[in-house]
């Protein structure tokens, strides 16, 4: 058997997003589309773990992966207690699926495709926010062009 050279510094930090991620929980729903002859598949709820404008990583208690196109459904918490919550419609497609016993259940890649209604506006001003609110209160930014990890002791506090 040959064995297979691989140079791991190639992988390690390894990020092919181009804009900012945020570190942000946000819950979803994954709703795939039927098909006529195959089996019905159920909606699977999950929370993003990372987020960005091109797509987010989410985190479910099951391999939902498909190779198909799904529609994901993002919760945006109400900007005021009075206010309704608004729902982000996407099209996706995921791109990768990993078990993640640190995160005790699988985390799944998606790539947005196309937003529905204002959908985009909404999910760039909830960023915006996030962005701002997290400046001191230490969130970890990451995109290829700015790696930047806060000080231990100013992120916020873990549940």
């Amino acid at each position: 058997m040959e064995a297979i050279a691989m140079n791991a510094s190639q992988w390690k930090g390894a990020d092919r997003r181009e804009c900012t991620r945020v570190r942000l929980q946000l819950r979803l729903a994954v709703v795939y589309p039927q098909h006529s002859g195959r089996p019905y598949r159920p909606i699977h709820h999950g929370k993003s773990h990372d987020i960005c404008m091109s797509g987010l990583s989410m985190i479910v208690d099951e391999n939902v992966f498909d190779e198909g196109k799904v529609t994901i459904l993002l919760a945006l918490p109400p900007l005021h207690p009075w206010a309704s919550q608004k729902i982000i419609t996407s099209i996706a497609r995921m791109t990768y699926a990993i078990r993640s016993s640190k995160l005790n259940g699988y985390k799944i890649g998606v790539a947005f495709l196309e937003f529905k209604q204002d959908g985009q506006a909404l999910l760039e001003a909830s960023l915006r926010r996030a962005l701002k609110k997290a400046g001191a209160a230490g969130m970890q930014i990451t995109s290829a062009r700015l790696r930047a990890r806060l000080s231990r002791d100013s992120q916020p506090p873990r549940c």
